[in-house]
């Protein structure tokens, strides 16, 4: 019985330990230039060529094709998506589903719709082999990760919000204003899968204490952080610290961006995935 997580490239990592685990990629799009969400992706250099690039950018997800070929050989598959409010790759992975699971009669899948991104993916694909290397089933796991879902929530702040900006999320004037003024903005994504701004702060100096305070508002008390950052290795240490100094028991892990990430959080952003008081772990 093969036991198969497959997520987009938004999900950050590439690979998990002791799983059967494989990533679909999104692509950017920068002029002339086709960047592919994958291990041969300098990230660092893709952020260099957008922020001098004058010439417009934009995201692709995957095709079905893609997935339903991730999804080949496996008889129990969790394909694991950023929202469905913030791209097509649901869409696309759940027709991919239904074909897969036509054609393979005895074959289970579903596809969780995070209604986050990045650091919150990598915390739901792990809870899902927590789960599994209990001895339960497919059915046992869905419910226990739809719970899961439920209880934990994603937190971010950019430095830039250019990306933003080009794309809609935001407008020009409000991009413009926060690079020339140095202001961060801070948002949520809500219960819905939708990103919510919910403040702003001048520099980094406060920005882990606020980034706390934030979380705590939304009932986090010490539990499982995962933090994501684009560049700003710095920040994310920093922000670490001041979780643990006032809750030394909380496990907090740090990792980086790929490209789909790198691209929306720009240089210096920095995205956390977090546990409610209610996640239960």
């Amino acid at each position: 019985m093969v036991f198969r997580i497959v997520a987009d490239s938004s999900i950050n990592m590439l690979g998990m330990d002791h799983v059967d685990f494989a990533t679909v990629p999104m692509k950017i799009l920068s002029g002339l230039n086709e960047y592919t969400d994958d291990a041969s992706l300098n990230v660092e250099s893709m952020c260099l060529d957008l922020e001098t690039s004058k010439m417009k950018s934009s995201t692709s997800c995957p095709n079905i094709l893609e997935w339903k070929d991730a999804f080949e050989g496996a008889d129990e598959v969790l394909a694991i998506t950023i929202s469905k409010q913030l791209s097509g790759s649901y869409s696309s992975c759940t027709q991919a589903m239904t074909e897969f699971l036509e054609e393979n009669p005895g074959a289970k899948g579903y596809v969780f719709d995070s209604l986050s991104t990045g650091p919150m993916m990598r915390m739901i694909a792990e809870k899902a082999v927590s789960i599994r290397n209990e001895g339960k089933d497919f059915e046992q796991m869905l419910e226990e990760l739809n719970y899961f879902r439920q209880h934990a929530r994603l937190i971010f702040t950019l430095a830039s919000m250019n990306n933003l900006a080009k794309n809609g999320r935001v407008s020009p004037a409000i991009a413009k204003a926060a690079g020339i003024l140095g202001i961060r903005l801070i948002a949520m994504g809500d219960e819905t899968g939708s990103i919510k701004q919910i403040g702003r702060c001048r520099g980094e100096n406060k920005l882990p204490r606020i980034l706390l305070e934030e979380m705590e508002k939304n009932t986090y008390e010490g539990g499982h952080v995962h933090m994501d950052h684009c560049l700003n290795p710095r920040l994310a240490d920093r922000i670490r610290d001041a979780i643990l100094e006032k809750y030394p028991q909380a496990v907090v892990t740090i990792g980086e961006v790929t490209g789909l990430c790198a691209y929306y959080a720009e240089r210096g952003g920095i995205i956390i995935g977090f546990e409610k008081r209610e996640a239960g772990l």
